[in-house]
């Protein structure tokens, strides 16, 4: 189940014949269809969903208000001939009665946030018959762009629109101050992040508090000097970093990102972010971060430049955690590569 703000997308059960089907049986919602649905079409369409959801895990889910539990459509991700090839797609149909309330939009994005968080595809699509102008303004708010125009025999002329991961990524993500949000964030982003082993809280649970102490006791240093990155205005990481030895280099601190939230790309758009702050400081020569063996944090760090420069043995109580690895960006050999 999917939940917004009013709306939440479930699975579709027999029970929702009725609403559905005075839904597709309607001459103007279907307008840019081949005909309205018949009965048996309709009992086909919801049919076909579950066998999407057992085939697939997805398809598309009914649409009910959040304050009511009234049916008010459907959207949802299914595979569609589009152009040709078979591609995953977000389809929408909202009660007429609904239509200019930004419910298809809400659902819209509610499912490409779904498909991107849950699944592999890295594009998106949304496909009409081009007389469509909601279904593709609705497609446009939910970041797409045109991408093909092509002949379509069912819908004469079809447009597709589509949005890939990366973009996904910068429409969903942002980055604020840390004094944006209250007192806690940090330590409770740490704790969450590092759940994966108890071990960890009992070694840093004092360090991460006193983070997080001194951030907010001294907010002009946390506003310049790390930032908060968010989901849909939800902070669900952060970073920081350690100026005090300009030029000779700047030291990354705590990089974080909620469990949840682990394994989409957001700690390396977090960490990139970072480095284009960090290399604004005039005559900065290297950016240092040091981290462990057994974390994930190094294939991060390596991902977006940083070279394994000195290795030490880990012999205390967090010896769990691996070597201590340090690494580094040397930004003098970047200039002279880019001269």
């Amino acid at each position: 189940m999917i939940e917004t703000e009013r709306l939440l997308l479930r699975e579709y059960t027999p029970d929702d014949f009725d609403a559905l089907y005075e839904i597709v049986s309607d001459p103007e919602t279907m307008a840019h269809y081949p005909a309205p649905f018949d009965e048996e079409r309709t009992r086909r369409w919801i049919d076909w969903n579950f066998e999407n959801y057992a085939k697939y895990g997805f398809g598309l889910w009914a649409a009910v208000l959040k304050e009511t539990g009234e049916f008010i459509g459907d959207c949802g991700l299914t595979l569609q001939n589009i152009d040709g090839e078979m591609l995953p797609e977000i389809g929408y149909h909202i009660h007429k009665k609904y239509w200019r309330r930004g419910f298809a939009k809400e659902a819209a994005q509610a499912v490409r946030d779904w498909t991107f968080l849950n699944t592999k595809y890295n594009v998106l699509y949304s496909y009409m018959k081009y007389t469509n102008e909601g279904s593709w303004r609705t497609a446009m708010a939910n970041g797409m762009k045109k991408v093909k125009e092509y002949p379509d025999p069912k819908n004469t002329i079809s447009y597709a629109f589509a949005i890939t991961r990366e973009e996904w990524r910068r429409a969903v993500l942002s980055f604020r101050k840390l004094t944006d949000f209250g007192r806690d964030i940090m330590y409770s982003i740490l704790k969450d992040a590092y759940s994966f082993d108890e071990r960890c809280a009992q070694c840093w649970d004092g360090n991460w508090r006193e983070t997080d102490d001194f951030f907010f006791d001294h907010p002009e240093i946390a506003d310049k000097y790390g930032f908060a990155t968010c989901f849909n205005g939800e902070p669900i990481g952060f970073i920081c970093w350690d100026p005090r030895n300009r030029p000779e280099y700047v030291e990354i601190g705590h990089n974080a990102i909620r469990t949840a939230w682990k394994g989409n790309g957001f700690g390396k758009a977090q960490l990139t972010e970072a480095l284009r702050r960090i290399r604004e400081y005039a005559g900065l020569k290297e950016i240092r971060v040091r981290t462990n063996s057994n974390l994930i944090a190094p294939r991060n760090y390596e991902s977006v430049g940083f070279v394994l420069y000195d290795r030490k043995e880990n012999p205390g109580e967090t010896a769990f955690s691996g070597d201590d690895l340090y690494y580094r960006i040397q930004l003098q050999r970047e200039q002279m590569g880019n001269a």
